[in-house]
């Protein structure tokens, strides 16, 4: 595309950003330009000067797409929290929600109840403020998320453990080819009304009974609508080849769209994998099959203690066990004691929200955890399941910077930070959530600046998940594309969220447009509601 030679001397736009080095998003040198904003999308890129009512001078700057996350978790916390501070600051402007098989939505009336123990498990922040009594399905969920007017773009994926506790609940079987029926057509009725693909949490209950007929048949419906299937894994440390291999085999069946989650090598013997899993993909994509993957860029994970369980130890409904977790076998024990040590042993699990009138264990080690409570680790594990409701969640150190640095240069993938959009301070007694829902964006950034063309770096968090998710219109800096845009300082840019402390915001974000209008100006958030539902 040229530069806009249409005569603008006689517009006056909203907004003018001046002097910034832009990065187009797409294959296109970086260029000093200015850019003309009217209402909520950019209407011109030009080197002469522009008229408008408000301006912006990015001199020295780079002006660039606001960046897409395109695995979040916000639509948790986006209920209790509208201002999305943690992922504004950052230069966020998209955030694509119901990851890991996990959501909001659809429900059914009879089982409303497993859905929000469901949230609740997988969730740092209370489910009580989401209205689930008011959400069936996706277009219920636009129709409340319009009213709460969140400050960042909202798209949606299907978290097929929703569709499967919908018509099932938590039963721990197979399911049946009439249940299945339902949940395709439960699925495509999402589809119709706008979501954008499908989530899996093969490691989660109730995910890990999913069959492989059950996947394949919920695939068809993904490929049916070009829509896209983002998979947690059911292992990624010691089988994470064979892992792979499986939802290459659901591609190859079904022939969906299919995107990696998180992708990440976990216990130190898998270390050194990153090149040979790569090797893989280009192998796959060169069969034909539509593979990509999304990562953070730190060497911990974070989720909840249930990962620590056999997957074998759940009977059914995952409430009961939590209310009455049983006297478990010496061999259980040990089974545990063996994910403990594939995570990264005791020392290296922090945990990351446990506060009790007992007990503040938040930023405690699982070993520290063990000695205070007089327990093994392993028992300390149940019993912090149990105290919390299922809602302990713990902080992981068991990557490797060799492998995650490997994958971040890869083309196969983008940037996500598979976090939620908090709050600058605590106010929901959080305890010590993982920094990527603070930095992502700018420690991949700060990571990579001097290894990559700053334009193939930007196109990994900006155009290239914007493609993978079919998000229309964004994504990129184009005539008639919405104007959501991230002025940064490359010098600065940095990541200042730590473990020990997260809710700090980092460097260098200095301006951040959404759908036209400024809502980080200076480095700090404005008031504002400018939100769509994508």
């Amino acid at each position: 595309m040229n530069i806009s030679s249409t005569n603008n001397s006689e517009i006056i736009f909203d907004l003018v950003i001046e002097n910034g080095t832009i990065i187009f998003g797409y294959n296109r040198p970086s260029q000093i330009l200015n850019i003309g904003i009217l209402k909520d999308k950019i209407y011109t890129f030009s080197k002469e000067t522009l008229r408008g009512k408000n301006f912006i001078d990015a001199k020295n700057l780079y002006v660039c797409p606001g960046f897409i996350d395109i695995h979040s978790h916000s639509d948790i916390s986006g209920f209790s929290n509208k201002n999305c501070l943690s992922k504004l600051y950052q230069g966020v402007t998209t955030e694509v929600n119901g990851n890991c098989g996990i959501g909001i939505f659809p429900t059914t009336q009879e089982n409303r109840t497993n859905l929000a123990k469901y949230i609740q498990t997988h969730s740092d922040i209370n489910y009580h403020s989401i209205p689930l009594e008011k959400i069936n399905t996706f277009s219920d969920l636009k129709t409340e998320l319009n009213r709460y007017k969140l400050n960042t773009n909202q798209g949606y994926l299907v978290g097929a453990g929703c569709l499967r506790i919908a018509i099932m609940g938590f039963k721990s079987r197979i399911a049946t080819d009439e249940e299945i029926y339902k949940m395709t057509s439960l699925l495509e009725k999402q589809f119709e009304e706008g979501a954008l693909g499908i989530s899996f949490g093969l490691v989660y209950q109730p995910g890990n009974f999913m069959s492989k007929k059950e996947i394949i048949e919920i695939l068809k419906v993904v490929k049916k609508y070009d829509k896209v299937a983002s998979f947690h894994m059911r292992d990624e440390g010691d089988k994470i080849i064979e892992s792979i291999e499986e939802i290459i085999f659901y591609s190859k069946m079904s022939g969906a769209k299919i995107n990696i989650s998180h992708l990440k090598v976990m216990n130190k013997k898998n270390w050194g994998k990153a090149e040979e899993i790569l090797k893989s993909l280009k192998t796959a994509k060169n069969m034909g099959v539509d593979i990509s993957f999304d990562q953070y860029p730190y060497n911990a994970t974070c989720t909840n203690l249930f990962v620590l369980l056999p997957q074998n130890i759940f009977s059914g409904d995952i409430n009961l066990f939590i209310k009455d977790i049983p006297t478990l076998s010496e061999n259980i024990l040990k089974e545990i004691w063996k994910n403990i040590n594939k995570r990264g042993g005791g020392k290296n699990i922090s945990i990351s929200n446990f506060c009790t009138n007992l007990f503040n264990f938040n930023g405690f080690s699982l070993y520290e955890v063990s000695k205070i409570l007089n327990l093994s680790e392993e028992e300390s594990v149940l019993y912090l399941i149990k105290e919390s409701e299922g809602s302990v969640q713990a902080i992981y150190f068991s990557l490797d910077m060799k492998d995650v640095k490997t994958f971040l240069k890869s083309d196969y993938g983008v940037i996500a930070s598979d976090g939620n959009s908090f709050p600058m301070t605590d106010p929901f007694n959080l305890g010590t959530p993982h920094p990527r829902s603070f930095g992502t964006f700018p420690r991949y950034i700060d990571l990579l600046k001097n290894e990559l063309p700053i334009e193939k770096i930007i196109n990994r968090i900006t155009s290239k998940p914007a493609k993978i998710f079919r998000i229309s219109n964004r994504g990129e800096i184009r005539e008639n594309y919405f104007a959501d845009i991230t002025i940064f300082n490359l010098d600065e840019i940095k990541d200042n969220s730590t473990f020990e402390n997260p809710f700090l915001k980092p460097s260098g974000i200095k301006h951040v447009i959404l759908n036209g209008k400024i809502i980080v100006c200076n480095s700090s958030a404005l008031d504002s509601k400018n939100g769509y539902i994508i």
